[in-house]
């Protein structure tokens, strides 16, 4: 990362633990979950989208925090022994591991709760809280990303059902990011269309790389077990398709959103630098 987004992410991890105060284990769990590291790619593309049209973009800085929480929230959850029983995130400990597993389900909870107090102390006008509200628990309860795990946790090796879980479980939320800037910028139904559709390919794109990461990735490098979709018969993409399948898959869904992030003339080459970091990484 350049200069630009190394000095967005230290805002925006500084932001993240603001009025975090550690009195107990829960505090303390949480305060980990959000200082373990991370890319912080939900709440950059939610600035850097504003940043594009706006100069004044970071008094927006409690959506994209709010964001973040949801996010970590999500993750802390797809940990659990009962979902995806993963020991490392970052190269650290998964919460359930550094602390327990009831502490890591109410660590979640609690974090959910405190996105939604965010967005209420936010610098948004109350209508478009509202819509900013609704949005985020589209894309995170029975139709969007807990959808996604469901049919995870349940995948019985249906190739066809695969793009559709990374949707939800991935693309609904990068999704929601972007369009809750679009909600902020005023973006009529049409823009907010294309924004949706931009933003479906990304999230797809991104999600089809984490997919060859697992094959071709390092574990020092990565931060997690690699290899562990094969063992488990997740729905990974390479095992269905093939490498080069998804390699010309990732890259197609990647253009497609270039393309109409284009149409919409968005003219900030950072954004572009960042969709282009989240489909062609190393970790």
């Amino acid at each position: 990362m350049d200069e630009y987004f190394e000095s967005l992410v230290k805002y925006i991890n500084k932001e993240l633990i603001k009025n975090i105060s550690i009195r107990n284990k829960l505090d303390e769990a949480i305060y980990y979950s959000l200082t373990n590291g991370g890319k912080r790619l939900r709440p950059l593309l939610f600035l850097t989208f504003l940043n594009s049209h706006l100069n004044n973009f970071m008094k927006y800085i409690d959506i994209a925090v709010a964001i973040e929480y949801i996010h970590t929230y999500t993750l802390v959850h797809d940990d659990l022994p009962s979902m995806d029983d993963d020991e490392l995130r970052r190269g650290k400990l998964t919460v359930h591991k550094k602390f327990d597993e009831a502490t890591a389900i109410l660590c979640g909870d609690a974090l959910q709760t405190l996105a939604y107090e965010r967005i209420a102390h936010s610098r948004v006008d109350s209508e478009k809280k509202v819509e900013i509200i609704k949005l985020l628990t589209l894309s995170t309860g029975m139709r969007g990303v807990a959808e996604g795990q469901i049919l995870d946790l349940n995948f019985n090796g249906n190739k066809d059902e695969i793009l559709t879980i990374h949707r939800l479980k991935t693309a609904e939320l990068l999704k929601a990011s972007v369009l809750s800037a679009g909600i902020i910028l005023d973006y009529d139904m049409r823009k907010m269309s294309m924004l949706e559709e931009a933003m479906y390919n990304i999230g797809v794109a991104f999600q089809l790389s984490d997919d060859l990461l697992d094959f071709r990735g390092d574990e020092e490098i990565v931060g997690k077990k690699l290899n562990k979709d094969k063992e488990n018969e997740s729905p990974n993409s390479v095992l269905y398709f093939g490498e080069k399948e998804v390699e010309n898959m990732m890259k197609k869904f990647y253009n497609n959103s270039v393309a109409i992030f284009r149409q919409l003339e968005i003219d900030f080459e950072k954004f572009y630098d960042l969709l282009y970091m989240m489909v062609y990484r190393s970790k």
